[in-house]
């Protein structure tokens, strides 16, 4: 399993690393040091080393855009065909080529490091791990089972969020559906802690949670996955939720 999360927060990291990496071995003379121009091998992207790094990255461009930062979403099509460019060994046949396509990415996100550290920031450790865990499923192209933990993370911090009003250990018996009944049904109790923009979001996810999870005939496609994926990383991410949440907890 890849920690994208983790990767998201050192992505020039992540890139300085791949380019000096692929340098030394792809773009250097191994009896003079020399580095060179062209690479030592045509097919070099092809080699597991390389292949390792660059699906990291194609996942990373892949998932980008969920952290609802405009640059990044104005930038992932790009991103993107740079992307496929440093898998096509007709398209980087030249150290300078790799470099710029590479340098394109690594730039994109140094210009919104912070900005993704801060979001990173409202979620809990638990909630870091099944984000990932989804991420990979939903990179894999495993629909049903991104949803199925993606959900689960909804589900934590909604269990969360209501304790942390009124604490109750019977909440931690209840299913996803019961939690967002209880919560929907005595809002007031609960200091209305979830915003009512998300509360469609809690029923939505829940459905197709159920779907994901138990043998019904409905099928979750690459669009829904990607549906849920997005309106979980909205909950999960929103500030203003856990600066309202973190208000109440000093009360």
């Amino acid at each position: 399993m890849e920690w994208y999360l983790w990767y998201l927060k050192t992505m020039e990291k992540f890139c300085e690393n791949f380019k000096s990496l692929v340098i030394r071995i792809d773009f250097t003379d191994p009896k003079s040091n020399e580095i060179l121009l062209e690479p030592l091998f045509d097919s070099y992207c092809w080699a597991p080393r390389y292949q390792e790094h660059w699906r990291i990255l194609q996942g990373i461009v892949d998932i980008c855009d969920l952290f609802g930062l405009e640059l990044l979403e104005e930038r992932k099509p790009i991103m993107m065909e740079r992307v496929m460019f440093l898998c096509t060994p007709a398209l980087i046949t030249r150290r300078t080529d790799f470099e710029a396509h590479l340098d394109y990415i690594k730039n994109v996100f140094k210009d919104v490091q912070e900005e993704i550290r801060d979001k990173l920031q409202l979620l809990d450790v638990e909630e870091v791990n099944r984000l990932n865990e989804a991420l990979n499923c939903y990179i894999q192209g495993c629909n049903y089972a991104a949803i199925a933990i993606a959900v689960s993370a909804i589900e934590f911090r909604l269990l969360n969020l209501m304790q942390l009003v009124k604490s109750n250990p019977d909440l931690e018996k209840y299913t996803l559906g019961e939690l967002i009944n209880e919560y929907l049904q005595n809002k007031k109790e609960y200091k209305n802690i979830i915003p009512k923009k998300h509360e469609p979001l809690l029923n939505l996810c829940n459905i197709y949670r159920i779907f994901s999870v138990h043998p019904k005939k409905e099928k979750i496609t690459r669009a829904i996955a990607t549906s849920i994926i997005n309106m979980t990383f909205a909950f999960l991410l929103d500030k203003k939720m856990k600066q309202k949440a973190e208000a109440k907890s000093q009360v």
